[in-house]
């Protein structure tokens, strides 16, 4: 698949939308949103690793 490809949602029955290309929020540790959603990820740029909360913790991807 090309870099710059659209990314598509099948909603069945043989068709698909374009979602457009995704995006990673990128912030510091204080920057966090204070109430994230389970499921919330994005890239710390001052530990320099992508994260992701699971309800209770922020968890790092090795």
């Amino acid at each position: 698949m090309p870099k710059d490809s659209p990314l598509f949602i099948d909603v069945g029955q043989g068709l698909a939308l374009p979602i457009g290309q995704p995006t990673i929020s990128t912030g510091n540790t204080p920057g966090r949103p204070k109430k994230p959603m389970k499921g919330t990820f994005g890239f710390n740029s001052q530990t320099n690793s992508l994260e992701f909360w699971n309800g209770f913790f922020w968890l790092f991807f090795l």
